[in-house]
């Protein structure tokens, strides 16, 4: 019977899906503040549907609970401590309450109603359309200076509507219905790996689908912005990379051993640290680019002063001419909640990528659907380097990687059949892939 509920749809994906999308696209300007509290049309979802989502899962009802499961909670509860260790109980129970309902809840949201590779499908289908129909609004935005959605709505619902941000390549920088076109970029990149692989089926013939590929690729420009574009590129790269030595054996450890020759050579060969290197050319400006790596230096400074609790939402150590805006996702993470809550999150994305990467003898669907689903976190992983995920890209994320999970306790039916979670078989003998 729960699969039956879980098929109910709106635009083709499960309607909390489609209402979770829905408050994503709705401009800042519609968000009600209360009690210090920002309520975001994807905040109020998630908020709705949290207890009845864990409930879901602790029960079983929708999929069967495990390690990576655990990962999510055992961060979200470490966020939690980290800042009412620094800001009392009220804001661990405020501050802590929401951030657990944005990173499990988000989590949660596609780990338990996107169970199979039709539902990913079905949303990857959705998400390429919803970059590719924005191009409506942005496209006129890029040209003719003019936010239409952002103002728009300033207009209804009140609010300074877009702020000015300078040009880039002769085009206005395009803000669509999020916070900076940062944000924007992020959230276009994002689809370029589900164009390709499963709305266009890697095929170059697939007119339709290569030209909604090109549409993603168009609607990421329009951001203006350095770090969608390093999204962008880090996945057209791996996909590049899997075209040419598709059915080369071991071309995944190969490509692991390229990065890490090019990061030893760097190292040797100049110096400034890779890191260093990689900011510099990976951004727009000279200034950027030493901001950043200011960044990094003050953050790291401030982790190993705090490597537990990190340092809540306290102000963290640097010169009184740097802004207090810490232009890295993964840094800041461990700035703010301690490095047990880096290691959380880093090993749940990289242990989803293991496990699901290990599955054999996959059908070339299941498979397009994998490299979709890696590459796109690859892609976003790579850029949270120089760019925070605030806001909506921060729940975009987490929603992306509960998205894969089915790929882990999930395998393919015989002749053709639709594919069922682990739970569904209780004869089937359990692999040991399963149980996380």
């Amino acid at each position: 019977m729960a699969v039956e509920k879980k098929k109910k749809t709106m635009f083709g994906v499960p309607v909390p899906i489609a209402l979770f999308f829905i408050g994503i696209l709705l401009p800042p300007e519609v968000s009600l503040t209360v009690g210090g509290l920002r309520f975001s049309g994807y905040r109020v979802v998630l908020i709705v549907m949290f207890l009845p989502m864990v409930y879901g899962l602790i029960s079983g009802k929708h999929a069967k609970p495990g390690v990576f499961d655990l990962l999510v909670f055992a961060h979200s509860g470490w966020a939690v401590l980290a800042l009412m260790k620094w800001g009392g109980i009220g804001q661990g129970i405020e501050s802590g309450g929401i951030y657990v309902i944005e990173y499990a809840g988000a989590y949660l949201l596609g780990r338990i109603y996107i169970r199979s590779f039709e539902d990913y499908r079905a949303f990857a289908k959705a998400f390429v359309g919803v970059v590719v129909g924005m191009l409506v609004f942005t496209l006129p935005e890029a040209l003719t200076e003019i936010h239409i959605l952002r103002d728009s709505f300033a207009a209804v619902f009140g609010g300074p509507g877009a702020p000015y941000i300078e040009k880039r390549m002769g085009i206005e920088r395009a803000f669509g219905p999020f916070d900076h076109p940062i944000l924007y970029g992020v959230f276009s990149a994002s689809a370029f790996s589900m164009a390709y692989y499963v709305v266009a089926g890697r095929e170059f013939r697939n007119i339709r689908g290569m030209s909604k590929t090109f549409g993603v690729v168009l609607a990421t420009f329009l951001s203006g912005s350095g770090g969608p574009y390093v999204a962008l590129a880090m996945q057209i790269f791996v996909a590049g990379w899997e075209r040419v030595l598709k059915g080369v054996t071991g071309r995944w450890r190969a490509l692991f051993g390229l990065f890490a020759a090019t990061y030893l050579w760097i190292d040797l060969m100049s110096n400034r640290t890779p890191f260093h290197v990689f900011v510099t050319y990976l951004t727009f400006s000279t200034q950027s680019a030493y901001n950043r790596i200011n960044i990094w230096n003050y953050g790291t400074a401030e982790v190993v002063r705090h490597p537990i609790f990190g340092i809540g939402l306290g102000d963290w150590v640097r010169p009184v001419w740097m802004s207090d805006s810490m232009d890295n996702f993964w840094l800041l993470i461990a700035v703010r909640y301690g490095m047990p809550a880096w290691f959380f999150l880093v090993g749940l994305l990289v242990g989803l990528v293991v496990v699901i990467g290990m599955k054999k003898n996959l059908p070339q669907d299941w498979k397009n659907a994998r490299h979709a689903w890696a590459f796109t976190l690859f892609g976003i992983s790579v850029t949270a380097a120089t760019v925070h995920l605030w806001n909506a890209l921060f729940v975009l994320f987490l929603f992306l990687i509960g998205s894969g999970v089915w790929m882990a306790d999930t395998r393919p039916q015989k002749r053709g059949a639709p594919a069922t979670a682990t739970k569904t078989q209780p004869r089937r003998r359990v692999r040991p892939a399963t149980l996380f």
